[in-house]
């Protein structure tokens, strides 16, 4: 488990660690524009990539698709800090994400199948402390390395821990789970990575583009039908790259739209806070980094806490739980003043992050649960692709209204701080309503007798199949 959390924590670290260096990357290459590419192809690349490695960890095995996933990305770290130039850089950035967005779902399904049922709520919310806390992380750590030495630092620091992860890997990690040799749906990965690039691209660039411009209209109405065009044929053929029939189980979908509600609210907090507090305050990265930071710390305390309160009771309690203390923070956040303490804004954070960390597992590992074994590495793939997807929609929606609100298609500027001041706050307040609806769906997610049910459930079937877990390694 270590050997996957440590693989999963630098591929999410690298969403975000970057964007505060983009000023310096392209500073340092003379680029005008498009240094923003470096960030976009890594999460393209990310997206793109995960429909494929439910196929590929059923068919291959999942340890062999981790392992090269992990030496991808260690080796596009390693490129990435070698560039000599942008277009170089986000060439090997896409190499990272196509590493990245293999792992992190191949890792995500390793975890589960090791471990028993019951066990299987507490395994996941220790790992999931690197899904969670590493994007809060992320811009402290690398506004800290930026200015006190060189962005190429940003990926050099991948490297040791991926050749560490390597080595380990081949010796720790154990081949586990649901394998079957299903054809390979071409057509299905067709449709599904170009429409994805598409949508994604188109999302990720409304507000720079506009909603209204041939470019976004473009990119996002053709990859909804392209997508539109992968469920359809998913629902007629005998063996599609995704069961999109999994939908059909009522928790999971439950489980789904709960993530897009929190996702969309955890990425306002991600982007809309330093957003505010450089533009208005004219804070560093570094310091705006710091003030981030205590939100993983709370992530990282109740995480786990999440997940063994799911074993044990079920996900209803520490979901519903979860999502009102996650809600509550933004209330303060919502009424927010250009003199309010930043020790305030952190504690709020701090608190915000332990209600995110509660109500996270419990709904990821009823997820897994609620789905027979042979959909794992669907399940997984599609939960992560959904928070791409989800933190792509949400930026772009509230990064318009919030330049809606100021007037102003970039952030705002210092002269025109209590207009600006009030559209962010407002941004924060759509979060809070996101948030209540999300705590509204929790109560259909199971209590503790239909968890115990699902977990006999899924032990049961594992020893049926032979995919339970095996015995530790003497």
């Amino acid at each position: 488990m270590g050997v996957v959390l440590i693989g999963s924590f630098m591929v999410v670290l690298d969403t975000s660690i970057v964007n505060v260096a983009l000023p310096q990357i392209g500073k340092d290459f003379g680029a005008v524009s498009g240094v923003e590419w470096v960030v976009t192809a890594y999460l393209l690349s990310v997206g793109v990539v995960q429909p494929l490695t439910a196929w590929t960890a059923d068919r291959l095995g999942k340890k062999r698709v981790f392992m090269w996933s992990l030496m991808a990305f260690t080796v596009g770290s390693l490129l990435s800090a070698l560039a000599p130039d942008l277009a170089t850089l986000t060439g090997f950035r896409i190499l990272q994400g196509l590493g990245g967005g293999a792992m992190m779902p191949v890792g995500m399904a390793m975890i589960y199948e090791l471990f028993e049922p019951h066990e299987r709520g507490t395994a996941l919310g220790i790992w999931g402390i690197a899904v969670m806390a590493a994007p809060a992380l992320g811009p402290a750590l690398g506004g800290f390395l930026s200015t006190a030495a060189t962005w190429r630092l940003l990926f050099l620091v991948n490297v040791p821990i991926g050749i560490v992860g390597t080595f380990a890997g081949f010796r720790l990690l154990r081949d586990v789970g649901f394998r079957e040799h299903r054809p390979f749906d071409g057509p299905g990965m067709a449709l599904a990575g170009i429409g994805l690039t598409l949508l994604l691209l188109g999302l990720s660039e409304a507000e720079r583009w506009g909603w209204a411009s041939p470019a976004f209209l473009a990119t996002v109405v053709v990859g909804t039908v392209l997508l539109t065009a992968f469920v359809l044929r998913a629902l007629r053929v005998r063996h599609p790259l995704v069961d999109v029939r999994m939908f059909g189980v009522p928790v999971f979908s439950v489980t789904i739209a709960i993530v897009w509600l929190m996702t969309v609210a955890q990425f306002a907090r991600l982007v809309f806070i330093p957003l505010q507090l450089e533009t208005l305050r004219g804070l560093s990265a570094l310091r705006v980094g710091l003030v981030l930071t205590p939100s993983a710390l709370g992530i990282a305390i109740t995480m786990p806490i999440g997940g063994r309160l799911a074993d044990r009771i079920g996900a209803r309690l520490p979901v519903t739980v979860g999502l009102a203390i996650f809600a509550a923070s933004y209330w303060p956040l919502s009424r927010l003043r250009l003199d309010t303490p930043l020790w305030f804004i952190a504690l709020v954070l701090f608190v915000g992050g332990l209600g995110a960390g509660l109500s996270m597992m419990p709904n990821t590992v009823t997820a897994m649960n609620s789905v027979p074994g042979r959909y794992v590495s669907q399940a997984t793939a599609v939960r992560m692709l959904n928070r791409q997807v989800a933190g792509a929609l949400g930026v772009a929606v509230l990064a318009t209204i919030l330049a809606t609100r100021t007037g102003s298609n970039h952030p705002a500027s210092a002269a025109a701080a209590p207009q600006a001041l009030g559209a962010y706050n407002e941004v924060f307040l759509i979060s809070l309503v996101l948030l209540a609806l999300a705590f509204a769906l929790g109560f259909l997610l199971p209590d503790r007798e239909q968890t115990l049910a699902l977990q006999e459930e899924r032990r049961r079937e594992g020893e049926r199949d032979g995919s339970r877990p095996l015995p530790p390694p003497e």
